[in-house]
C-alpha cells in the first residue's frame, strides 16, 4: 500500500532561486511598515505541497493524505489565503471540469483536519475572523473550491457551505449542469439550474467567482446574482491575449455591480519570455487599477508549492513548448507574498492603495457578500 511517505515533496521555501524587487532606502522602509500593517489575503491559492515526482502525482493523490503550505504560506506574509480545493478529485478524472463531488469534499475535510492540529493556523469564514487572525499572529485558511462539482444537486451547495466554503466557481474550462466553461467551442450562458445555484449561493452567502465562466455565463450570472461575484485569477485580455484572460467589458461589468478583479500569477499565463519575473503580474495590476479602479483589484496568484509547469504538464495537458519559463521569478509560490508589496511599491502605488489591492478590497468584498 502506497503511502503519503514514499513520496519527496517539494520544499516550501526556497525551490528555486525567486527574487525580491529591489527597493531605495526610503521604500524598504515604506515596505516594513506595509508588510506589517497591511491584511494580506490571497482570493485564489492553492497551499498544497506537491510531490518532487509529478509523474507519480495520481499515485500520490491515492494516499489520501496530503502536505499544506503552512510554512510558504506563513513566508509570504500572508493573513488568509483560499484554498482553491479540487486536486484530490483528479484521482478519478483526467480533466478537471469533471472531478467527482465525493473527492473534492474529502480533501476539503482532511484539509481542515489539518488546519485544526497546525498551531497558529485557523479556519476563517469571514471578514472578522480573518481580522482576529491578523491581530493575534495566527494564518487564516478559507476553505474555497476551484468550482462546484455538484452535477445536478442543489442541495449540496449547503452541504459544502457548512464544510466551510465560503467561495466556489461555478465552472471550471467545460459545460457542467450550472452553466459552459471559457474554452467551450460555441460557449453558452446559465442554464435553468444554473441561475437556481446563483440564487441559492446569494441565500446562503457564498461568494460567486467567474474566473473559469464563458462570457455568456458571466453576463448571465451578473444578471441574476443579488451580490457581487469575483474573477479571482485571472488578468487583462488587452495586455496578454489568451484564452484565459478577460477582456474589458466583463471586468469593468463585474467592477460596476461592487464585484473584485484579482490578478494571477501562473507561470508562462503572462509572458513567453523563458525568465519571465514578476513586472508581467506587475503590469496588469497597473491595468487593473487604472480600468476599473483600485477599489476593485485584488490578489489572486493560483500559485501552488512545487514545480507548477510539470503539473501543468502532467495533468492538464499542456505542452512544454507552451510553456517557456520552468517558474516565474519573484512569484515562484505563495512564499514570495510580500514581493507584491515590494513591486506595487516601485511601481508607485501609495500606501493607502497597496493596502487595499493586497486585501483591503478583499476583505470589502467579503463583508459584503460572505454570511
Amino acid at each position: 500500500m502506497t503511502s503519503i511517505r514514499d513520496f519527496s515533496m517539494s520544499p516550501e521555501i526556497g525551490r528555486v532561486p525567486s527574487s525580491a524587487v529591489r527597493l531605495n532606502d526610503r521604500e524598504e522602509r515604506r515596505f516594513q511598515n506595509l508588510a506589517e500593517e497591511s491584511v494580506m489575503i490571497d482570493v485564489h491559492q492553492h497551499p498544497f505541497v506537491l510531490p518532487e515526482a509529478m509523474d507519480r502525482f495520481i499515485d500520490f493523490l491515492r494516499t489520501n493524505r496530503y502536505q499544506w503550505g503552512f510554512e510558504a504560506v506563513r513566508h509570504g506574509g500572508w493573513t488568509t489565503v483560499t484554498t482553491s480545493n479540487v486536486f484530490g478529485g483528479l484521482q478519478n478524472a483526467t480533466e478537471m471540469s469533471f472531478v467527482e463531488y465525493e473527492d473534492v469534499a474529502a480533501e476539503v475535510g482532511m484539509m481542515l483536519s489539518d488546519v485544526a492540529t497546525q498551531p497558529g493556523v485557523i479556519r476563517v469564514g469571514h471578514a472578522d475572523e480573518i481580522l482576529s487572525a491578523k491581530q493575534s499572529g495566527e494564518i487564516g485558511f478559507m476553505p474555497t473550491l476551484e468550482h462546484l462539482p455538484i452535477g445536478n444537486r442543489l442541495e449540496r451547495i449547503d452541504q459544502l457551505y457548512s464544510q466551510g466554503v465560503r467561495i466556489s466557481g461555478i465552472t471550471y474550462n467545460r459545460k457542467n449542469f450550472i452553466g459552459d466553461g471559457m474554452y467551450e467551442r460555441n460557449p453558452g450562458g446559465l442554464s435553468e439550474f444554473g441561475i437556481e445555484v446563483i440564487q441559492r449561493m446569494n441565500d446562503v452567502g457564498m461568494a460567486i467567482d467567474l474566473s473559469h465562466a464563458s462570457t455568456p455565463t458571466v453576463i448571465d450570472t451578473l444578471e441574476f446574482s443579488k451580490s457581487p461575484a469575483v474573477f479571482s485569477h485571472n488578468a487583462a485580455y488587452t495586455l496578454r491575449p489568451t484564452r484565459r484572460t478577460r477582456k474589458d467589458e466583463e471586468l469593468k461589468a463585474c467592477a460596476a455591480q461592487g464585484g473584485l478583479v484579482c490578478i494571477t500569477a501562473v507561470p508562462n499565463a503572462l509572458s513567453d519570455d523563458p525568465k519571465q519575473d514578476i513586472e508581467c503580474v506587475l503590469d496588469h495590476y497597473d491595468y487593473m487599477v487604472n480600468l476599473i479602479g483600485v477599489d476593485h483589484v485584488g490578489i489572486g496568484t493560483d500559485t501552488i508549492i512545487g514545480d507548477h509547469r510539470m503539473f501543468q504538464y502532467y495533468m492538464l495537458g499542456r505542452e512544454l513548448k507552451e510553456m517557456p519559463a520552468p517558474y516565474l521569478n519573484g512569484l515562484e509560490s505563495p512564499a514570495d507574498g510580500t514581493n507584491i508589496i515590494r513591486g506595487l511599491i516601485r511601481r508607485g502605488h501609495s500606501d493607502e492603495n497597496i493596502k487595499k489591492i493586497v486585501g483591503g478590497n478583499a476583505l470589502d468584498f467579503f463583508r459584503r457578500v460572505i454570511t
